[in-house]
């Protein structure tokens, strides 16, 4: 995580957005639903466009973080993934 990511809320770096920038929503609607429910717990999405890795999710407050893939095996599997580490760290925010 040495690369500067972009992050996909405000430009204020908080974890609300008002208009989410065209091409940022992840392709996959089970994980974007995931990725939305996790940015409302007040956890940071970080879109990277890299080649598998679609993006980062991170907690600031205990600085851990969670890879986020393009092409999931499985879409749900994933889904399932983001909304663990969202229940994990729910407080921390």
């Amino acid at each position: 995580m040495d690369r500067v990511l972009e992050n996909r809320s405000s430009a204020g770096g908080g974890s609300r957005r008002t208009a989410m920038p065209l091409g940022d929503k992840h392709q996959k609607k089970d994980v974007e639903a995931a990725l939305k429910r996790a940015e409302k717990a007040g956890l940071k999405v970080t879109h990277d466009k890299n080649r598998h890795r679609w993006g980062w999710l991170i907690c600031c407050p205990c600085n851990e973080h969670i890879t986020v893939y393009c092409t999931p095996r499985s879409p749900g599997g994933e889904a399932k993934r983001i909304d663990s580490f969202r229940r994990n760290h729910e407080n921390h925010a």
